[in-house]
């Protein structure tokens, strides 16, 4: 294995010694830990949960304006803390996924699916109702926009998954895990 030389100022201590695998394109391991180049979905599935937070939280405002809470019974107060929740857990699962965290981008995939099936199933059919529906063209582009994202989360979440898995599991030596290939 090849180590990587460096140059140190006086009094700096010494950075631990970073190696290249031979025979592992793109594979590296610095501390005894293996970091891989992503896939060529992580960053499509990074940009699009970025998105799919920015309509979330958009969205979840229209939703308050137009009283979505009475509609499921439920306080101010007990809607603000859903709120909450469910913008950490997107936006961690965002911060996830941007260490290539398979868990990170399983949730987003999940996560994705899910409101994408919601806000068609729920707004899908207020907005073909006939008339303005909540306040026009600004409601419709966020349901629009939040159900695009999502649903682009989840089918570019799901190969980036797929890849951060295999990239996991594949043997320390570099050598090709039977079955797997790139993706």
């Amino acid at each position: 294995m090849a180590v990587a030389q460096q140059r140190l100022s006086p009094g700096e201590p010494p950075a631990p010694p970073t190696t290249r695998r031979p025979g592992a394109p793109g594979t590296w391991i610095k501390e005894g830990l293996q970091t891989v180049s992503p896939s060529r979905w992580h960053w499509p599935a990074v940009l699009s949960a970025a998105g799919f937070s920015a309509f979330s939280a958009v969205h979840l405002i229209d939703e308050f304006v137009w009283g979505a809470p009475s509609e499921f019974h439920l306080t101010v107060e007990a809607t603000e803390v859903l709120a909450l929740a469910y913008m950490v857990a997107v936006i961690g699962l965002t911060v996830a996924a941007c260490h290539q965290s398979p868990t990170g981008y399983l949730g987003l995939a999940i996560a994705g699916s899910l409101i994408a099936l919601a806000d068609v199933t729920k707004h899908g059919v207020e907005m073909l109702a006939e008339g303005r529906w909540r306040s026009g063209l600004p409601s419709e582009s966020l349901a629009i926009g939040l159900t695009l994202f999502s649903l682009l989360t989840a089918l570019t979440s799901l190969p980036a998954w797929r890849a951060a898995s295999r990239s996991r599991h594949a043997p320390s030596n570099g050598a090709q895990v039977p079955g797997h290939h790139e993706g």
